[in-house]
């Protein structure tokens, strides 16, 4: 080959590597900046419904401008926020995003994918994401009893009545098919757990197995606290765990029982008339 056909091939080389260089915006994993941390949770607010944060914590010498957050994990498909975000050195932000529905599972690794950059350095770092109070893992175990009790059978929560001083909420389980033939797990209702606004009082179903026949595992609530403005402020109060074991059940897992927005309305209002503020 002459000299010139060699330096022709040689350009020609280069200009495809620089080409197939400039197409890949997405630099190698690398670790961290010094001082930056991640951490993942759930302000009350959001333990409404599905939404969580991840916590970046930048106690590093330079700004962050976070561009894209994936959080992975083994028991859900990947939740993703592309919302940028500018975390300046010596303070931290958090980046929203809502957590896919689950599987059931062990206790859940959480990972994050964080593409961001310092002083106009692209960079893409993968770290572990710990769960800080378990907030996340509650979540999933929720999604995991819910759908193994909808395999199980149907619950169905009636309107609630006062009874003197109590609240009685209806509840009815219908097993399904499988369950009355035997082909389902074998679960238990556990029980009901307190709230900042109600707890269980004498008459709630405990310890009743949800099998091939229909039953009535019924709520009764009492005021846990008569703080006006503890009520006023409230914002997971109404949201009352039900503690359901059996199959492959996490231990201790609970779910929010289904009530309807007027149904939640009629609890608050319950409260407040036991507790004289109305």
């Amino acid at each position: 080959m002459r000299t010139s056909e060699r330096c022709t091939a040689a350009v020609v080389c280069g200009l495809l590597l620089s080409l197939a260089s400039c197409g890949t915006d997405t630099p190698p994993p690398s670790p961290l900046p010094d001082g930056v941390s991640v951490v993942a949770d759930q302000t009350r607010l959001q333990r409404q419904g599905r939404e969580v944060f991840v916590r970046i914590v930048n106690d590093g010498a330079a700004d962050l401008q976070v561009d894209d957050l994936v959080l992975s994990s083994d028991r859900a498909p990947d939740g993703r926020a592309t919302r940028g975000q500018r975390i300046r050195a010596g303070y931290e932000g958090d980046v929203e995003l809502d957590l896919p529905r689950g599987t059931c599972g062990a206790a859940p690794r959480l990972e994050a994918t964080i593409d961001y950059r310092v002083d106009g350095d692209r960079r893409r770092s993968r770290v572990e994401v710990p769960d800080r109070y378990g907030a996340l893992t509650r979540v999933l175990d929720a999604d995991c009893v819910a759908v193994t009790l909808a395999a199980a059978g149907d619950l169905e929560v009636g309107d609630p009545r006062r009874e003197d001083d109590v609240l009685r909420v209806p509840v009815t389980f219908a097993p399904s098919e499988s369950t009355r033939r035997g082909d389902a797990p074998s679960l238990t209702l556990v029980g009901y757990r307190g709230t900042p606004l109600v707890r269980p009082a004498a008459g709630s179903a405990s310890g009743v197995r949800l099998g091939p026949d229909p039953v009535r595992i019924d709520l009764v609530l009492v005021p846990a606290r008569c703080d006006a403005h503890a009520i006023a402020e409230d914002k997971v109060g109404r949201l009352v765990p039900v503690e359901v074991e059996g199959g492959d059940l996490p231990e201790g897992a609970t779910f929010t029982l289904p009530l309807t927005t007027a149904q939640k309305a009629d609890v608050t209002t319950f409260v407040r008339a036991v507790c004289g503020l109305d």
